[in-house]
């Protein structure tokens, strides 16, 4: 590797920086999330705004107040009328990745120099029933001359606008990410208690986003700074919203998405660009100057613009939320599968690869872990989030003596781990003890995430329920019972000291130090099924008073965030899936359908977060050569810019069962492009995705932005990279979701394994189903047949350990009868 001088002095740096707060490289690498040490110049940096702000010296793209333009389609004016929307279609001129000005096209003609230009706006409604949506296709062309560092954008202009309008991007955008904003360095953590008093407001890390104090502000990205590239908001007033959907790009490359408003002058403006060219670029917690560049044009040259744009009424922000689920993939279409391999043999891999190298025991401990050879404290026992019990219950799923030995022994370190208050101690590596508060681990090594308190009774008591479901109670110690009811005690007091759970919190003397975000919302999943286990109608009680709290004070106002350990409190995807877990949870327990409103508001939410379409990834990255769909993969949060194989870490069924709770599509089509999907990121022999890397290795990155340089599109994937966290979800994924869903009575079939499927024959005495195994291995399919009375009851949450498998050779083809209940018989072979 080569440096120049600025580089190796940014390094040196860096360097400096770490060893003064404790940290090395490879502990930063660890199995929190934490980037590639090889990638982490941009972390150190004096060129990173902490305030976002339009005074940087380039040109605004906000129309000039003074000198209004005419109307360029009035039948688009028209249709945005109720917004307050204009449309201004417009040729831009840059100076690198500057803008220096944009000009109006004019009756459908714009002069540049000596260059001249047409455009052919073309709308027509989506369908002939569907009123509130129109496609709208602009066609630039270049008839004369040739143009330099030039580029086209649409701009949907909006007066009357105002601060409290909700700002949509999904998965970097948030009610406009209008939060307060903390400039700190990665990993962050609120170290100054001036920043942190019990009514703290949301605080997140120098993200994207427009300005809490309301002063003009401007957010640049590219289509692949999105889960779906679409641009969006909701107005509470008029109780109105509006999208614009866009495809990834043009022959230039991805597209531009930027948002500027101007909260004194009432107005604001979206903006779809191509090429995407933005002035400043974001890396984690920061800005840099973009590299982005314009195009040259010549005579005859064409570019051209397609969107879908939506005016529709919503009565609240869930309505808006859930016009957004129902639209994010309509111009992407159905998802394209590819078959990679069987769930079932993806599973024994990782199950293998875990048997192998996810152990550490020396004479006097022993516990499942990332990386038990590693020196730092993030590769060895962590608790709850990104460690035991969720780790290890895939082993108690697919259990053996030796597997069940080694769960025994981890759950004696847990219990090491539990502070006085009955929550849960955060990482244990060799005997030591370490917080989760970053440069200080050491000297507060009580401070733990409650999020790792409400993962170790949720996860904690489903391994206590499956073990003696599957007739191994005899395993279960009694200190292990009391380990799980101290935890959920200990979270009942923190709820009636504070009246929620908090962020991070002294798990020695029960004192928050992070108090706000939706950290907690796992808290109410593992209380709820506590109060099952251990009969107690007050964890019951507590859950439901958080679940109200929760709805009312976050995900009402379109806010889910500071789940994991190292962004503070931005928006996250797994924030929004741990509050639709638990919703789900509390519908299935109370049969209350207050709960199922809120579950279905919440996985709205976390569908913005799951990527909507195939990205099209750039030659010679590691997505592209192993032919990455990136439908399914679920983002990581506002900071974390990236995809990652699967749910961090869920098996992603609670979609199946609100799908059986109220029988809408959209959540069983979510799963599908989830559990499908995610099988393509595991490492085997036929398909290697990580460099060097043992079979079931999974890497967590799926990279569609360039938050970690261009050149790390499709790729940031070190050389044997094997992150138990993803290879978890993974196992999770595919083993807790059926391979085949079939709705007997109405004959619907949704296929999540990698096999196909289709229905030939359908009569009184069953359903024939023709199933092919085009992969390299050898399927056990989990089948789950059901008609709506079935499907109309709460589903045993070990269910899945009992569904019939249908077992198809490599390359072979069988056919089966499903008989009304479920169960199946096979077609014997025709010999010829």
């Amino acid at each position: 590797m080569l440096f120049c001088v600025s580089q190796f002095s940014r390094i040196l740096s860096l360097f400096l920086v770490l060893i003064l707060a404790g940290f090395g490289f490879e502990e930063l690498n660890a199995a929190i999330m934490i980037p590639d040490p090889e990638n982490l110049s941009y972390l150190l940096r004096t060129d990173q705004p902490s305030v976002n702000s339009t005074e940087n010296g380039s040109a605004s793209w906000l129309p000039d107040s003074l000198n209004p333009c005419p109307s360029c389609s009035t039948d688009i004016d028209q249709f945005l009328k109720s917004l307050g929307g204009k449309l201004r279609i417009l040729g831009c001129n840059y100076d690198a990745s500057k803008l220096v000005n944009s000009t109006p096209f004019v009756n459908g003609k714009l002069r540049v120099s000596d260059s001249e230009w047409t455009v052919e706006t073309d709308l027509k409604p989506v369908s002939a029933g569907e009123n509130d949506a129109m496609d709208l296709s602009l066609k630039f062309k270049l008839t004369k001359g040739i143009l330099k560092s030039f580029g086209v954008a649409a701009s949907f202009d909006f007066s009357g606008w105002n601060a409290g309008n909700y700002v949509l991007a999904p998965a970097s955008v948030y009610n406009a990410n209008r939060y307060k904003v903390l400039p700190v360095q990665y990993p962050p953590y609120i170290y100054d208690p001036r920043d942190k008093p019990l009514d703290m407001p949301v605080t997140i890390t120098n993200v994207l986003h427009l300005n809490k104090d309301n002063s003009p502000g401007k957010i640049e990205m590219l289509t692949g700074s999105c889960s779906t590239p679409l641009l969006s908001f909701f107005n509470p007033e008029t109780k109105r919203g509006w999208i614009m959907l866009t495809t990834q790009g043009t022959q230039f490359g991805n597209s531009g998405l930027m948002i500027e408003e101007d909260i004194p002058g009432n107005r604001a403006t979206f903006v779809l660009s191509a090429p995407g060219v933005r002035e400043s670029r974001y890396v984690m917690t920061g800005f840099t100057k973009s590299s982005d560049q314009s195009a040259d044009f010549r005579t005859n040259d064409e570019v051209e613009l397609k969107m879908r744009i939506y005016n529709f009424s919503a009565g609240n922000l869930q309505e808006f939320y859930d016009k957004v689920f129902t639209i994010r993939k309509a111009l992407s279409g159905p998802t394209i599968y590819r078959n990679v391999a069987p769930f079932s043999a993806i599973n024994d891999i990782i199950l293998d690869h875990h048997d192998k190298t996810k152990y550490y025991e020396d004479d006097k401990y022993g516990y499942i872990c990332s990386g038990p050879k590693g020196d730092q404290p993030y590769w060895h026992l962590q608790a709850g989030w990104a460690g035991i019990p969720v780790y290890s219950f895939p082993q108690v799923i697919q259990s053996t003596p030796e597997r069940l030995r080694r769960i025994s022994r981890s759950f004696e370190v847990l219990k090491i781990m539990q502070g006085s208050s009955g929550l849960t101690r955060g990482i244990f590596m060799k005997g030591e003890l370490f917080g989760d508060n970053f440069r200080e681990k050491e000297k507060n090594r009580n401070i733990s995430m409650v999020r790792r308190s409400g993962e170790m009774l949720f996860f904690g008591i489903q391994t206590l329920e499956l073990l003696k479901a599957d007739g191994k109670e005899p395993v279960i110690k009694p200190e292990w019972k009391e380990m799980f009811r101290k935890e959920a005690d200990g979270l009942v007091r923190i709820w009636k000291e504070y009246g929620q759970f908090g962020q991070f919190i002294d798990a020695e003397t029960g004192k928050m130090d992070v108090n706000g975000s939706t950290a907690g919302a796992v808290c109410i999943s593992g209380l709820a099924l506590a109060s099952g286990y251990f009969n107690n109608p007050e964890y019951l009680k507590v859950a439901e008073m958080a679940g109200r709290y929760y709805y009312n004070r976050d995900l009402s106002k379109g806010y889910a965030g500071g789940g994991p350990a190292e962004i503070l409190q931005c928006q996250d995807s797994e924030s929004a899936y741990d509050i639709t877990e638990a919703y789900t949870t509390l519908y299935e327990i109370t049969g209350n359908p207050e709960w199922l409103k809120y579950a279905k508001d919440a996985a709205a939410l976390f569908s913005t977060w799951t990527i909507s379409y195939d990205y099209k990834f750039p030659k010679g990255s590691i997505m592209h050569r192993i032919d990455a769909r990136s439908t399914g993969a679920v983002w990581a949060s506002i900071q974390n810019a990236h995809g990652a194989p699967g749910i961090y870490i869920l098996s992603g069924n609670f979609l199946l069962r609100l799908y059986r709770a109220t029988g809408d599509t959209r959540y069983v089509e979510l799963l599908r492009d989830i559990a499908h999907n995610v099988v393509q990121y595991t490492t085997t022999e036929t398909n290697p995705v990580v460099p060097k890397a043992a079979p079931g290795s999974v890497t967590e990155r799926v990279n569609l932005s360039d938050w970690e340089g261009k050149e790390n599109i499709g790729g940031s994937i070190p050389d044997g990279d094997s992150n138990m966290a993803w290879e978890v979800v993974t196992s999770l994924t595919i083993t807790q979701n059926p391979g085949i869903y079939l709705r007997f009575d109405t004959g619907e079939l949704f296929v999540l394994d990698n096999v196909d499927a289709s229905i030939i024959k359908q009569d009184k005495k069953g359903i024939t189903l023709r199933i092919a195994n085009p992969t390299p291995y050898d399927a056990k399919i989990a089948l789950l047949s059901e008609n709506k009375v079935m499907a109309g009851k709460v589903m045993d949450r070990y269910a899945f350990m009992k569904w019939p498998k249908v077992e198809v050779k490599s390359g072979e083809t069988r056919e089966i009868i499903v008989d009304p209940d479920g169960q199946f018989t096979i077609i014997p072979k025709i010999k010829n």
